[in-house]
């Protein structure tokens, strides 16, 4: 019989933590969630910068033994 209700402590304790741990646990790991998207928002709205490309391959007129990682393989 003290099997038994050690037993059911013992799940009551575990049952117990991971009903009040996992919210908890939830609710810190995200508490800056706000912030950052705050942040992510004000990031957004940033003026856009200007791209160019490259109008020719930088690989253009390499032959595979320039490459090392390509010299010797057929």
């Amino acid at each position: 019989m003290g099997t038994l209700i050690w037993t059911n402590i013992l799940l009551m304790l575990l049952f117990f933590g991971c009903w009040a741990g996992i919210p908890l646990w939830h609710t810190l790991g995200r508490w800056n969630d706000e912030v950052n998207a705050k942040h992510a928002e004000l990031a957004a709205k940033a003026v856009p910068v200007l791209v160019t490309a490259q109008s020719v391959p930088a690989a253009e007129g390499m032959r595979e033994a320039d490459i090392p990682a390509l010299a010797g393989r057929r």
